[in-house]
């Protein structure tokens, strides 16, 4: 028994590999753009990727499932809106005892926010051939 996972993360999170977890095991690590089959324990068996502290929803998986790793969108507009907020600051506030305030308050609200939410999304995909 086993299930094929497809990261495609983009360069979110590229530089290293993912840890892949069944049913609480650590399995062999993903890295970009890869596609792997793993070994499934028992059916039905528990998924879930990490990296770095930023982890991924949970999701059923079953013999011969197509799964699908992607970024989560939601992390990644807050992310972008961070750094977008942290030039912004940068470039407009000229005090600097003022700019400092706003940045170490902004990350540590934003990457607190981060910690609360899903980095990455695992989803199931459908075989073309289930839909003929």
């Amino acid at each position: 028994m086993s299930f094929k996972l497809t990261r495609k993360t983009s360069w979110f999170g590229s530089a290293t590999g993912m840890e892949v977890h069944i049913n609480g095991e650590e399995a062999e690590e993903i890295y970009r753009l890869e596609e792997k089959t793993y070994e499934l324990p028992k059916e039905p068996s528990t998924l879930k990727v990490t990296q770095s502290g930023m982890t991924s929803n949970e999701l059923q998986v079953y013999h011969n499932d197509n799964i699908k790793l992607t970024k989560s969108k939601k992390y990644s507009r807050i992310f972008t809106t961070f750094f977008v907020l942290l030039m912004s600051v940068i470039f407009f506030v000229n005090d600097f005892l003022t700019s400092a305030a706003i940045i170490v308050f902004l990350s540590i609200a934003v990457f607190y926010y981060l910690s609360k939410i899903d980095a990455f999304e695992l989803e199931l995909v459908m075989d073309k051939k289930e839909d003929e």
